[in-house]
């Protein structure tokens, strides 16, 4: 499985004017029965993108090219190991899949940028958090959503504690021996005493560490401030807890040895405690919709919302899942022009004020319909 972040979507965003760019969505099912089933579907829906793409080139080099990923994946292995949504992206010089913890409907979009709406349910109720699990033997990161983990590989970290300070440190201290996710690398690991006692030698020894891992850490994080939930016993938690500086380190954290518990516990474990956090920034951001309506610092038409997404004014954003407004919008005029289905050179304009509200660093939520802040299918509040 592979996880959605803002980075992803960044470069998915970054693909725009570089020629057609074609966007897939589709149901799947997991499992070696459902793996004929899953390979139909994904051909009968790149006919249908192949007549789309037929429409903005009439290169037949050009079109063969854009579509060489798309047989790469004709492979049954690769069908039969599906989570419950898949995302497809191909355009001249890029493609990328996802499989995704998430069902969509079946969906086909081709443009001068990739349709990206469909994921922000990845990302807009839940936001992304990490987990730092800790133990005697090793120092692991999660990142994760509500519904999607991964660990990222701290390897390097380690390697740079140990090349920095290893001949201040008992030999006992340093050990080599885990394995780096997805690659099998092998990889550094802490040890970071024995028991529960901890003496003040060792204290000090752990808080140069813990200190050290804070700082990389945040480097590592690329200075994005998401919440970090700490998974250790008590003592190594307020040692961390000491010498760390993160300004989102969560108070609450899961406590016991999580060398005893898998992945997808502390992902569990984790979205418990921040899940609250994630959906009071959701409601807040409802809160000011219903209180500023009237007052000319909300929108909820489509006409309005676009050009105020591409000039940044947008700071929060309702979608509704599923819905698409196809049409046309000229940066020059700011005009803005229906069509009831995706002509050709048509966008969905919902898909487009997220994408250019995200680009500017505004949040996107992209709820169910009774999750709107009202009735129309897309709101906005506006910073001005």
């Amino acid at each position: 499985m592979e996880i959605i972040n803002r980075e992803e979507i960044k470069l998915l965003l970054d693909q725009r004017g570089h020629g057609p760019c074609l966007s897939l969505y589709m149901p799947t099912q997991k499992g070696r029965e459902k793996e004929r089933e899953n390979s139909i579907r994904f051909k009968n829906l790149m006919v249908q993108a192949e007549k789309q793409l037929e429409t903005t080139t009439t290169n037949a080099a050009d079109l063969k090219k854009i579509l060489e990923p798309a047989k790469k994946l004709d492979d049954s292995y690769f069908w039969a190991n599906q989570s419950d949504g898949f995302a497809f992206f191909i355009s001249p010089y890029y493609n990328r899949y996802y499989r995704l913890p998430l069902e969509f409907n079946e969906l086909s979009v081709v443009r001068d940028s990739f349709h990206i709406k469909p994921l922000f349910r990845l990302l807009a109720s839940d936001g992304q958090f990490y987990v730092l699990a800790l133990s005697q033997k090793d120092a692991r990161l999660l990142r994760g959503t509500s519904m999607q983990v991964e660990e990222i590989d701290l390897s390097d970290i380690i390697k740079k504690f140990e090349d920095k300070f290893a001949t201040e440190l008992p030999e006992q201290f340093l050990q080599f021996h885990t394995m780096a996710p997805a690659t099998g690398d092998v990889r550094a690991a802490i040890y970071f005493g024995h028991g529960g006692e901890i003496d003040s030698i060792q204290k000090e020894k752990l808080l140069k560490y813990f200190r050290f891992i804070d700082r990389e850490l945040q480097d590592k994080l690329d200075q994005t401030i998401a919440p970090i939930v700490l998974a250790c016993v008590d003592h190594i938690s307020s040692s961390y807890r000491e010498a760390s500086k993160y300004p989102l380190l969560f108070e609450k954290g899961i406590r016991g040895n999580p060398e005893n518990m898998s992945v997808q516990e502390l992902h569990e474990k984790a979205w418990e405690i921040v899940r609250p956090y994630f959906q009071q920034k959701q409601e807040g951001a409802k809160a000011r919709y219903l209180e500023l309506a009237g007052t000319g610092k909300t929108a909820n038409d489509i006409v309005d919302i676009v050009p105020a997404s591409v000039h940044g004014r947008i700071s929060e954003l309702f979608v509704t899942v599923g819905v698409q407004q196809w049409g046309f919008y000229d940066p020059e005029t700011e005009a803005v022009r229906f069509n009831d289905s995706p002509l050709a050179g048509s966008e969905d304009l919902i898909d487009l004020a997220a994408a250019e509200t995200f680009l500017n660093s505004g949040n996107v939520y992209a709820v169910q319909e009774g999750q709107m802040p009202d009735e129309s299918p897309v709101c906005a509040v506006y910073r001005w």
